[in-house]
């Protein structure tokens, strides 16, 4: 297996482990889970903290909007990237500043191969949420799908610096200073 293929999968599956259905990235309770999430140790307390936040992430009042970020979750989970790029899209339109509707496009846009729309989306999210780790972390996918070490190493250490005990990102990082020491060798 490739190393951007593990990267891939190590990072895909938490970002799809977070579907819950709810986003304000500038809710008040956000400050202090960022807080607690710097001090916190790897384990349970972490990954509580880290599930808080993508649930705040991803609350909205708005029923339609509800019931479309369930429908692209739906599509995303099935390989369905058409329909989901398409829901998440509606959903922008509805929404533009719902930051964690664009971190989900980018996620169909990767899985779809399309990294220039993905970062781009990427990049939408990070003006609206700037400690969005789950968005960093593509970004880093992204960069290290494009043998764009540097960039890679630097997004996966802001990621580390808003979300410590972050596995993916962690792993993600090794591995690349691994192949690093490897190829130096």
């Amino acid at each position: 297996m490739t190393k951007s293929l593990i990267i891939f999968f190590i990072s895909i599956s938490a970002t799809l482990i977070n579907n819950s259905t709810n986003a304000d990235q500038k809710d008040p309770r956000l400050s202090m889970l960022f807080t607690r999430l710097l001090t916190v140790s790897p384990g349970p307390r972490s990954i509580a903290l880290e599930n808080d936040i993508w649930k705040i992430w991803l609350e909205t009042e708005d029923q339609a909007i509800q019931k479309l970020m369930k429908t692209g979750d739906y599509a995303t989970q099935e390989n369905q990237l058409q329909d989901a790029l398409k829901t998440y899209t509606q959903v922008l339109q509805k929404d533009p500043n719902f930051a964690e509707a664009w971190n989900k496009r980018a996620l169909t846009y990767y899985l779809m191969g399309n990294y220039t729309a993905s970062l781009s989306d990427i990049r939408k999210t990070l003006t609206l949420e700037p400690r969005h780790f789950g968005a960093l972390s593509g970004q880093g996918l992204i960069y290290s799908a494009q043998n764009k070490w540097t960039l890679a190493k630097r997004v996966f250490r802001k990621a580390l610096e808003i979300h410590p005990t972050m596995r993916g990102p962690r792993i993600n990082l090794s591995i690349i200073e691994k192949q690093e020491d490897e190829e130096e060798a």
